[in-house]
Parts: C-alpha cells; sequence; structure tokens
C-alpha cells in the first residue's frame, strides 16, 4: 500500500450529522469506491492575454513565527482512511464503504493520533501524508469510550512530528490554528481562530467529554482528528467536535471543541510505553453496544420507575460484570452510590473509579432494588 495512489470514483458523497445535531467532525465523510478506469479532463478555457509589462512584481509578505508553525504542522497532519468491508448493494454490485479523518504524526517513530469514531469499524486503515504519499495504518490502542481517541502506527521513514504544548497554559482570546487533512477537500486546510472556552464539556454519544479546549475556529466535515496549535506551532488540542445546534434546537455558529493536549498525555504515553491506557472494564461500559442511557421520555415509554440511569441491554461472555450477575434488563441507577444521569452518565462514573476500586451498581430488577458489586478488569 506504500506509496500508492487511488483512482478510484468518487460516486456518492455523504455527510453523517450525528444525533444531537452534535457529531464528530469527521468519520462522516464517506464515498463509494467503484470503477478506476474512470477520467476527467479540465475543461478547454482561452486565456485573455494581459499586459504586464508596466506592473511591478509583487513583493511577499515576510514570513512570521506563525506562518512558520503553520507550515511545520501542515507536514505533520495527515489524512487518514478508512475502509469497511466491501459488500454487494442492492442492485447487486460490490461496493465498499470509506471515511476520511485527519491525524497527527506525533512521534517520529511512526505514532499518529485521531479520534476513535475516525477509524471504528474500519477493516482496513491508511493514512495520506501531506506529500501525497499513502501509507498502511494499524490501530495500536484507544480509549473509548471514555474519550475519543485512539493511536495509529504507520511505516516511520521521513516523518515530521508535531510537539505536545502545554494545554493549561491557553487563555481565553488567545490565537489559534485547527490544521486538518483532505477530508473533502484536495490538500490540507488552515483555519485561524480563538480560544473561545477552557475546560468544557460536552455530551457525546452518552459520554460527557471533558477537559476540552473551545474554540471558533471554522472546523468542518473531515477536520476530526486534526492539530489545534498554538503561535509556537505546539499541539495544544486535537480537533474532535463541532456543534450545529444546542440541545433545544437553536442554530449555533463557530462553536467546536478540541482534546486538550494535557488531558492527552497520559494516554499517548501510555499507549506508546505499554499497547493499552488501563481503565476500568466491566462488559457493560459501551454505550448503545452494552445499556442506554434512560431519558424520562424513555422510562414513560417503558414503564420504568426511575427516570434516569443506564439499561443495561447487552453482557460481554467471561465479563466481571456476568460474574458478578449483572444481566440484560438491569436498571443501573447509582455507581458506589453516585447517581447516573444524563448529567454524568454510567460511562463517567466509571471513569472516576480508582485502579482496583470497586464498583457497587445500585440496580433495579423485576421491582426489587439490589446492590452488585464489581470488580472491573483494568485494561
Amino acid at each position: 500500500m506504500q506509496g500508492r495512489t487511488s483512482g478510484a470514483v468518487l460516486v456518492a458523497l455523504v455527510i453523517a450529522v450525528a444525533a444531537g445535531a452534535v457529531g464528530g467532525v469527521a468519520g462522516g465523510v464517506t464515498v463509494l469506491l467503484l470503477d478506476d478506469d474512470a477520467s476527467t479532463a479540465p475543461p478547454d478555457a482561452t486565456a485573455t492575454p494581459v499586459d504586464t509589462a508596466t506592473e511591478e512584481p509583487a513583493t511577499p509578505a515576510p514570513a512570521t513565527a506563525l506562518d512558520a508553525a503553520i507550515h511545520r504542522t501542515l507536514e505533520a497532519v495527515v489524512t487518514v482512511v478508512a475502509d469497511t468491508p466491501a459488500s454487494r448493494d442492492a442492485s447487486g454490485r460490490m461496493s465498499q464503504q470509506r471515511s476520511l479523518g485527519s491525524g497527527v504524526v506525533i512521534d517520529r517513530a511512526g505514532y499518529v493520533i485521531t479520534n476513535f469514531h475516525v477509524v471504528s469499524g474500519a477493516s482496513e486503515l491508511s493514512v495520506v501524508l501531506s506529500t501525497g504519499e499513502e501509507r498502511p495504518a494499524r490501530l495500536i490502542a484507544h480509549d473509548a469510550p471514555y474519550t475519543d481517541f485512539a493511536v495509529l502506527a504507520i511505516p516511520n521513514q521521513g516523518l515530521r512530528s508535531l510537539r505536545l504544548g502545554d494545554s493549561d497554559a491557553l487563555r481565553l482570546g488567545q490565537p489559534v490554528v485547527a490544521v486538518a487533512g483532505a477530508g473533502f477537500t484536495s490538500g490540507n486546510s488552515v483555519k485561524v481562530g480563538v480560544v473561545s472556552g477552557l475546560d468544557q464539556s460536552w455530551v457525546r454519544n452518552a459520554v460527557v467529554l471533558e477537559s476540552l479546549v473551545q474554540t471558533d475556529a471554522a472546523v468542518n466535515i473531515g477536520d476530526s482528528g486534526g492539530a489545534l496549535i498554538n503561535a509556537e506551532g505546539e499541539l495544544v488540542g486535537l480537533l474532535t467536535t463541532v456543534v450545529r445546534e444546542t440541545p433545544t434546537g437553536l442554530a449555533v455558529e463557530g462553536v467546536s471543541f478540541s482534546q486538550s493536549s494535557n488531558s492527552l498525555r497520559p494516554i499517548i504515553e501510555n499507549i506508546i510505553a505499554l499497547g493499552v491506557h488501563p481503565r476500568p472494564r466491566l462488559g457493560i461500559e459501551y454505550p448503545f453496544a452494552h445499556h442506554i442511557e434512560v431519558t424520562p421520555e424513555m422510562a414513560a415509554a417503558e414503564g420504568l420507575t426511575h427516570e434516569a440511569g443506564a439499561l443495561v441491554t447487552a453482557v460481554d461472555p467471561g465479563s466481571s460484570a456476568a460474574a458478578a450477575g449483572i444481566q440484560p434488563g438491569d436498571h443501573i441507577v447509582a455507581v458506589n452510590e453516585m447517581p447516573v444521569d444524563l448529567a454524568t452518565p454510567f460511562v463517567n462514573r466509571l471513569k472516576a473509579l480508582e485502579p482496583g476500586q470497586v464498583a457497587e451498581l445500585t440496580v433495579l430488577r423485576e421491582g426489587r432494588q439490589l446492590v452488585i458489586p464489581v470488580t472491573p478488569r483494568l485494561e
């Protein structure tokens, strides 16, 4: 795959908008790959001669430190290509779904960081460097569902990398630059903005994302996993989410969130050194796959006696939750006597556990309230 180019025709472009009108700012750029032998030619154009004999050549503006920082960042930002297995559509033709996002080379040894939703479900991964060269990639580890973060590895010849900056040093109004991969454009993109919020949180996919940097940079589809840099060219955030409307449905512009560099630093270090960032694993922690967050509307529709919590839908065989006797249909309303609700979902309660700490789950089951201790596995 190294050095390959793709002649596939992009015949469909679908921009996915996540539930709640908030989604990752990439992973939703999806193309359908069909024939490789179609080609296009530029339209004919007749140039109109322009007399420039008396014009003085323009003098380029002097390069600034920010110009240099952006140039270095462009060389370290990649496009992440995630392919799903080929399948046959309703017409009988074979097709393959391809999602595009961004990533950042964080180490010249070949480590690339991105958002987990960019690579989730992919059967094959690759990255396209700023030079246009495509290299194979493999997923080393991810931190889902606790954060939307993943680390990839690629062949390391001739890579440029970014240095992690101190996101705690950011100040409101400070200029920042969002640099992303190709996405739906023909090359890497640059957007300038300011820090408009610090230590922010936002709910996405039944998890409260924390320690976010809010900016007004014009982040778009395909930018997720890109770099947010300061004026020194240091990585202070990983582009993660763009907000299109409020929970009440009001339109929003100029609001995007990045995972802060300081929140990602220990995860990066552990994954590179150990191959994993240890988190409590019960076998019921993934929203939608293992449980559903209960809302008042859902409680009324399903006849539940409690208007919040997490309703278990599946339990991994052999997991600590299975060993403790947790069952599908159990309604978890508290962890260690701390309530589970939309403000602090089940995943966030688990995230707060200390290593080795037992999770005492308060469970409603068939009209009874039970307290079931579960010892999470750290993996």
